[in-house]
């Protein structure tokens, strides 16, 4: 194993603690016995747990970003609107992967409020997000990628407590997609 593919499956060990675990529980001890190494091989990857949660920070947005991918080329010749719903849609914790990415997303949000790295990382992030969507709806609606983004974004949690279904919180995307591009 190379060193950034080590560097993924400590990211992913990360991901793993904090969806049984909660953030709490993250230490470089904990990833260590959750990817069944010694403390002191993730240490030689990782000199500190900032520096870990950072880079698994970046490989939660690159790892969603390689499904949505995937999702997308799925389709057969998208629409705009099938597009955009493609992408909001696969943000919403509805299979094992995204509900565990909607964990550790709510996981750095919540440690980004008190670190100002983290907050600068999720601000980038959104941003890109935000471009994405906005490039895609009508002219004249750019304005409607904050609303159709922070929708899905404030219904991860909803969904992972079971106030909404995967299903339910779905609905409520296409209702506002549909608005958006009516």
């Amino acid at each position: 194993m190379d060193v950034d593919e080590r560097r993924r499956a400590f990211a992913e060990a990360v991901f793993r603690v904090v969806e049984t675990s909660g953030s709490e529980a993250v230490s470089l001890r904990d990833v260590a016995a959750e990817a069944g190494v010694s403390m002191g091989m993730v240490q030689h990857y990782f000199r500190t747990k900032d520096e870990m949660l950072m880079f698994a920070l970046e490989h939660l947005g690159e790892r969603v970003s390689r499904r949505l991918e995937d999702r997308l080329e799925a389709l057969p010749d998208p629409t705009p609107k099938e597009v955009v719903r493609a992408m909001l849609a696969e943000v919403l914790p509805s299979t094992k992967a995204s509900r565990q990415e909607a964990a550790v997303s709510i996981a750095f949000f919540n440690r980004a409020v008190v670190t100002p790295a983290y907050a600068q990382a999720l601000r980038e992030s959104y941003r890109r997000v935000l471009a994405l969507v906005a490039a895609r709806l009508p002219a004249g609606r750019q304005d409607e990628a904050t609303v159709l983004f922070w929708l899905t974004q404030g219904l991860l949690g909803p969904v992972l407590i079971g106030h909404y279904t995967a299903d339910e919180a779905l609905a409520l995307l296409d209702a506002q997609v549909d608005r958006a591009f009516a």
